[in-house]
């Protein structure tokens, strides 16, 4: 029975040590993730020409060029967004009230709840 006792403390530690190398992967995933998810304008801009520069060797008037190229693109972007934002979420809304009308009471009450968790996470990353 002795010789089973660090057999035991081992595998205990192997199994802490796979679930810590799990969870740091899985946090370290999410927070990169959330990262290049959550840039803005600005950031999100200059990590592209950055990459472009270093793929391509831009000379500096190429950079630049690039750089406005790259604004005027996410603008023109976020323009369209805005322009047919209304139309997806009424699409959306049209969805959801076809899917809410074939579930029970129970299960309209958490799909409900769904949706509004995802509309508090859409809102947050908004701002």
């Amino acid at each position: 029975m002795k010789n089973v006792r660090p057999i035991y403390c081992i595998l205990v530690v192997f199994i802490l040590g796979t679930l810590c190398g799990t969870l740091g992967t899985h946090l370290f995933y999410k927070c990169r993730m959330d990262s290049i998810i959550g840039e803005r304008g600005q950031q999100r801009e200059e990590r592209l020409v950055n990459r472009l520069d270093r793929k391509l060797d831009l000379d500096a008037g190429q950079k630049e060029q690039v750089r406005a190229i790259v604004h005027e693109t996410q603008e023109e972007v976020r323009q369209v967004r805005r322009q047919f934002r209304p139309q997806m979420e009424a699409t959306l809304e049209k969805a959801q009230t076809k899917i809410g009308a074939l579930l029970t009471p129970e299960q309209r009450k958490k799909y409900e709840q769904m949706i509004a968790e995802r509309k508090a996470k859409s809102h947050r990353k908004a701002f």
